[in-house]
């Protein structure tokens, strides 16, 4: 398939090719999709074209979405520049389920469908899990796919929109009674499930940290799937501090019996898994 830098190499400068995006986002299906790029300034000039060129090598993708900051605020949420604009919520299939989502509006990574994946296959039957930081639910409806026997995910989620879109995405994949969504902050709605969960997954990479001494305090005895960022040289060092502090300040026994690096997250910055064993 022709990449970006192909089709674009006789309408940009060849000065600037090094700076054209080699990857980007697809949100969607073939009945519809979203993408999503990052275009740095330098190419400003261009990044209209660039739009164009992405939805010639995509004929399915509808609109596109440049992505001009950080992820910000309560609902932890990208801003961005519409450069093709066109319908922004999109149903999205990954590994057999679908996911219903409006990125402006709610936060949701592709790129993560394999470390749900992988999550998913660790489950058992009959466990219940609570699920930090939920989003619209795609690692909740990837362990009931995955693991139809799981007794119950409690979904916690702050976002309202966030909420009524696990609502549709438990409804679309028939899994009314597994997944419960629980709209508000994990700091209020966690203590009602102290000491109650096989499973804790903690999926916020920056800033679940915060939040850990609540997840750590859920668990009877089973599970964390903590996130966090971590640098090139040593990605896992500070996650493990914190939950082994955290757990020592608890007087809960743990340990650390997986680590996975989920994807790049900036230069030389990595997102980071650490899975531990508490008790």
């Amino acid at each position: 398939m022709v990449g970006l830098k192909e089709l674009l190499k006789n309408v940009i400068p060849q000065n600037l090719h090094h700076l054209i995006p080699t990857s980007f986002d697809i949100i969607g299906s073939r009945n519809g999709a979203i993408a999503i790029i990052e275009i740095p300034e330098e190419l400003e000039l261009y990044k209209h074209e660039i739009a164009k060129a992405l939805i010639k090598i995509n004929k399915h993708v509808k609109t596109v979405l440049r992505k001009i900051s950080g992820r910000k605020g309560i609902y932890r949420l990208y801003n961005f520049e519409i450069l093709i604009p066109g319908p922004t919520e999109v149903l999205h299939k990954e590994h057999g389920y679908f996911i219903k989502v409006d990125p402006t509006k709610v936060y949701f990574s592709p790129r993560d469908h394999s470390d749900r994946l992988d999550i998913a296959k660790q489950v058992k039957p009959n466990e219940f899990i609570i699920y930090m930081f939920a989003g619209v639910g795609p690692y909740a409806v990837c362990i009931c796919k995955q693991c139809p026997d799981v007794r119950q995910i409690i979904a916690i989620e702050i976002n309202s929109i966030a909420i009524k879109y696990m609502m549709d995405n438990i409804r679309l994949n028939k899994l009314k009674g597994k997944i419960t969504p629980i709209e508000g902050d994990v700091v209020y709605v966690s203590p009602k499930y102290y000491n109650t969960a096989d499973r804790v997954i903690m999926t916020l990479p920056l800033g679940a940290f915060q939040y850990l001494e609540y997840g750590i305090k859920c668990i009877k005895s089973g599970i964390l799937h903590f996130y966090h960022t971590g640098p090139e040289e040593n990605p896992f060092k500070e996650a493990e501090d914190l939950v082994i502090s955290t757990c020592e300040k608890l007087k809960r026994n743990c340990k650390i019996i997986n680590r996975k690096i989920v994807r790049d997250y900036a230069p030389r910055m990595y997102k980071i898994r650490v899975d531990a064993e508490i008790w």
